[in-house]
């Protein structure tokens, strides 16, 4: 249990590093400088895999406390990963193209952030960024058949109550974890809207912004000066985007814009956008945005905060139930569906002391048990307030672990326990179908028998 302990973490850690090429590495003279140490199926595994893994694995958290063979422990990931990768496309297993985009999307724009622009990248590799997406494409599948194949064998997994009493009963009852100070509590949150006379001053600022395009300043240096999205700093360029992936009404101005246009104020739910088509490229779009989002005023607040105390008083009344007033009307998206409660680490809707925003923690420290405050204003983000009122439903004490407490956190991990599990007979059964070879020099990890 210990070393799949650490292989579950192991695989999280190693597999998010960079895609890297899986071919031999030959230098000027047509010599190999790297060397396949372990094939399975057509699938190889390169020497310079490992050592770059394993470089990163001393500088993990991990590394600290495990004194085994980590190359052994690695290698061992690695060709339980092609094993999978191997079961999937034995098993027919099909991605959806959309699906790859929209990783390869998001590592691209992760690295175009660590990078800065585009340019940074193109002068550091000497490619362009598409040449860049294309050499990443390749593992972004083989990373994604491994994990839809993997979820194809543990998606049926399931505890019950008679099982999550079983491994409660075998855990010695002097090793059962302490938890700390856990509370129950539930928000409703309203986010005003900005009056039309603000949406109509962001508009008219955003054309003035167009013009200056239009007469010649740079779209990228604007953005970088005007934009309030996350893209700003990158010159408001979003990359490619697959129909269907963004905001619909940000794709219907996007896409009725033709290469280098620039259009009008464009409405979202994030905000009002200049789009400037840059490509289209079949079913995708690459695009740059300047996006600026209108504030709501202090009486736009106030009319949120007086809309909360009157549904307050409705669930005082008991005219409605917090969870249903929560479940129409709150603005929290992750709250909401919820109703109103905020989940925990295990799903329960108990969260540690440690975990609570501080403003949370100190607005219910001042509370009694299944109270409702009167609502307050917050800071919805960094450039808006909201209103919101708080149901501190309970606190629980410090104390060892139990099943009438915490049945939700050990049925997670009873259910952790069966999906590795499973995952390991799964690999075990496996490894002895497909064809694996592995490199003499790593006979003493004993993979295949082990």
């Amino acid at each position: 249990m210990r070393t799949l302990k650490y292989m579950n973490r192991l695989v999280a850690t190693v597999l998010f590093s960079a895609v890297l090429a899986a071919q031999p590495i030959f230098g000027q003279g047509g010599e190999v400088v790297d060397e396949i140490i372990a094939k399975v199926d057509d699938h190889i595994i390169l020497k310079s895999e490992l050592e770059q893994a394993y470089i990163g694995f001393l500088s993990s958290e991990q590394a600290r406390s495990y004194d085994g063979d980590a190359r052994c422990l690695i290698l061992r990931s690695f060709i339980e990963n092609k094993v999978l990768l191997a079961m999937a496309e034995i098993d027919s297993v099909i991605l959806d193209d959309s699906r790859v985009d929209y990783e390869l999307q998001g590592r691209m724009q992760r690295i175009i952030q660590q990078f800065g622009s585009e340019r940074a990248i193109q002068e550091a590799y000497g490619k362009s960024v598409d040449q860049f997406m294309n050499e990443l494409r390749p593992g972004i599948e083989e990373q994604l058949l491994i994990r839809e194949q993997e979820e194809n064998i543990l998606s049926t997994v399931t505890v019950t109550p008679a099982e999550v009493r079983k491994f409660y009963n075998s855990i010695p009852k002097d090793t059962l974890p302490l938890y700390g100070i856990e509370y129950e509590v539930g928000v409703i949150v309203k986010v005003p809207e900005p009056s039309s006379q603000e949406i109509e001053r962001v508009k008219s600022q955003l054309i003035k912004i167009r013009e200056q395009a239009l007469n010649g300043s740079s779209f990228e240096i604007l953005a970088t000066s005007y934009s309030e999205g996350p893209s700003a700093g990158n010159g408001g360029n979003l990359g490619f985007a697959t129909r269907g992936s963004m905001d619909p009404s940000y794709e219907a101005g996007a896409l009725s814009l033709k290469p280098g246009e620039i259009s009008m104020p464009i409405e979202s739910s994030f905000g009002i956008h200049l789009i400037q088509l840059i490509e289209r490229r079949g079913n995708e779009y690459n695009s740059r945005h300047i996006i600026m989002k209108p504030k709501p005023s202090e009486a736009d607040v106030q009319a949120s905060m007086n809309f909360l105390d009157s549904l307050r008083k409705e669930i005082l009344a008991d005219s409605i139930s917090f969870e249903r007033a929560a479940q129409q009307y709150s603005d929290d998206a992750s709250t909401s569906s919820n109703g109103g409660y905020i989940s925990g680490p295990y799903g329960a809707n108990r969260i540690p002391a440690a975990n609570i925003d501080p403003t949370l923690y100190f607005a219910i420290d001042a509370m009694k048990e299944g109270e409702i405050s009167k609502a307050a204003s917050i800071q919805a983000d960094a450039e808006t307030k909201a209103a919101r009122i708080i149901f501190f439903k309970r606190k629980i004490p410090p104390h060892r672990a139990n099943l009438n407490q915490d049945y939700e956190k050990l049925k997670a991990a009873t259910t952790q326990m069966k999906r590795a599990q499973k995952k390991l007979d799964y690999l075990r059964e496996k490894m002895q179908e497909v064809y694996i070879q592995i490199d003499p020099e790593f006979n003493r990890c004993d993979i295949i028998n082990n």
